[in-house]
């Protein structure tokens, strides 16, 4: 391994402080945080559905391939896989993710270099929020969807904010109107049901995915009592980093396929793009 990408390995590795410290409302492990209840009239799924899931997994890490794609093969259910575009596994590995394309499921955008707040400990001179600006951002957006053009993705393309910081520079000028221009749809990760009625396509809540089976159901559960999507972020299963155990994610893949007529499990920019196709108009002032 040369120095660049030993170098990257250990900055993801260091990002489960990054993320942890940019989820305020996430929930800790083996604990469910209280998930907002959408109101109003019974939304709409496709195919008779109540609810949405939406399974992403963030960074471009080992154990995913390893261990995540083979147990969502035996369930059935496609993902969205949101890449740093120069991790050393995506690198050193591309045609693994030309074959998640083949299966069926979702390549999507985390940048190029997973830039974050310069205040966390793991974050290279350089390489800060701070220290960017629109232009180094939009040339970073534009690398990683040709890279995910010529990994196979097509159709509209989606994107999940490194840390859930949605702003560059010292000012911190936010960076979502560069988002709405190339994606269709970004994760954020404050945890929370999405209400589909009233969603914001441009920073959608997410549930960290490294707690216990328990708490991981338990969102599908809030999820069908009030016809809500609830998108869970993993990173490590059964391995790397903020990881969650491989018998919970066992365990919330076969809840899943348990409750396949109920709950419409779907790539999210696929779920993104239905709701935004029928979203309550904004009422007139």
């Amino acid at each position: 391994m040369n120095s660049r990408l030993g170098s990257l390995l250990a900055f993801l590795s260091a990002s489960v402080t990054g993320c942890i410290t940019s989820t305020p409302n996430a929930s800790s492990a083996g604990t469910v945080a209280a998930p907002s209840q959408p109101s109003g009239p019974a939304y709409v799924w496709p195919n008779g559905a109540i609810a949405a899931v939406s399974l992403t997994y963030d960074d471009a890490i080992p154990s995913q391939l390893d261990n995540a794609v083979p147990a969502l093969a035996r369930h059935g259910i496609v993902a969205t896989f949101f890449l740093t575009g120069s991790s050393p596994t995506l690198q050193g590995s591309p045609e693994r993710y030309r074959d998640l394309v083949k299966a069926g499921h979702e390549l999507a955008s985390h940048t190029m270099t997973h830039p974050c707040d310069r205040g966390l400990s793991f974050v290279q001179p350089g390489m800060a929020l701070q220290d960017f600006d629109q232009a180094r951002m939009e040339v970073e957006l534009a690398e990683s969807t040709k890279q995910l053009r010529d990994l196979g993705q097509g159709g509209p393309l989606s994107f999940a904010y490194p840390c859930g910081s949605t702003w560059l520079g010292e000012k911190r000028t936010s960076y979502v109107p560069s988002i709405e221009k190339s994606f269709v749809a970004a994760r954020g990760v404050n945890g929370s049901v999405v209400d589909p009625r009233r969603p914001r396509l441009f920073d959608v809540p997410s549930v960290m995915g490294n707690t216990s089976a328990v708490g991981l159901t338990s969102w599908v559960d809030s999820a069908i009592s009030s016809g809500g999507w609830v998108v869970f972020t993993f990173h490590g299963v059964a391995g790397d980093y903020l990881s969650v155990d491989a018998n919970a994610h066992e365990a919330l893949l076969s809840y899943l396929e348990q409750h396949a007529k109920t709950v419409w499990t779907e790539r999210f920019g696929t779920v993104a793009q239905y709701v935004a196709a029928h979203a309550t108009p904004p009422r007139a002032k």
